[in-house]
């Protein structure tokens, strides 16, 4: 069951992507805030979702969510031997 909920929202996301393209951010964001609503840490999502909105502000918090879930991962990673 979860592969289908994860192939689902890779689908969404890829429809959101190809809609941004074609020039529709309207449906690109649609798609992104469904993708979003089940998986809050997609940070392609959010790095996406910053193409579709038009204040600056809400640009600069999609890249922050972003930002903190990549560097989130990386802490998770650890420190590679020898840095």
């Amino acid at each position: 069951m979860v592969d289908l909920e994860t192939r689902t929202v890779d689908q969404a996301l890829e429809f959101a992507v190809g809609a941004i393209a074609e020039g529709d951010p309207g449906r690109g964001r649609a798609a992104l805030t469904w993708v979003l609503e089940q998986d809050p840490e997609n940070t392609t999502a959010w790095i996406w979702m910053a193409c579709c909105v038009s204040d600056e502000t809400a640009r600069q918090e999609c890249y922050r969510r972003a930002s903190a879930r990549t560097e989130m991962e990386i802490a998770e990673q650890g420190v590679p031997a020898g840095a």
